[in-house]
């Protein structure tokens, strides 16, 4: 029974020490407060020379010309018309697009079908795997591979794209 009063009034004096402690101001030399605000007022006496914010309230006060966004008079650079691509390039890349486009489909096909036959559909479609015989290969497995060149065929057509982009073609010409 005398342990928890003890501990108590152990507790609580730590505990006022610790606070005591925190708020009680760092001791510095006179010297030290006098450097510091002189040093203080250094400072609020530049403030005023900082970059103004002006309102519309004291915009008749400013002198010299006034920055406008938009304004066509303060324009700095030139804005010149995009170059024309060439069209043998437009051709090429759009051609390239469409045979990756047509494997892109034909694979998202084979996936549908390998995901419906997963399912326990049955798969009513004559695919030219038909004529290629039996594989061991199991569904899951298949599909994995199928997804892989997906994403293979996904990056070259990106690719495509933007090597287009950096040539300047629009999107619009390789339609």
């Amino acid at each position: 029974m005398l342990r928890w009063p003890l501990m108590v009034i152990l507790l609580a004096s730590s505990f006022s020490r610790v606070c005591l402690a925190q708020t009680a101001p760092p001791a510095t030399p006179p010297e030290q407060q006098q450097a510091s605000s002189a040093t203080s007022t250094a400072t609020a006496a530049k403030s005023p020379s900082a970059n103004k914010v002006w309102t519309n309230d004291n915009i008749s006060q400013v002198s010299g010309s006034i920055s406008v966004v938009g304004d066509k008079r303060n324009q700095k650079t030139d804005i010149t018309a995009a170059k024309s691509a060439d069209p043998g390039t437009v051709s090429r890349i759009r051609q390239d697009l469409q045979k990756l486009q047509l494997q892109l489909d034909d694979l998202n096909r084979k996936l549908i079908s390998f995901k419906d036959f997963q399912q326990g559909e049955t798969v009513a479609g004559g695919d030219d795997e038909n004529s290629k015989g039996y594989t061991r290969t199991p569904v899951n497995q298949q599909i994995s591979a199928l997804e892989q060149k997906k994403k293979k065929l996904e990056a070259q057509i990106d690719a495509l794209v933007d090597e287009a982009r950096k040539k300047g073609i629009l999107p619009g010409q390789l339609r």
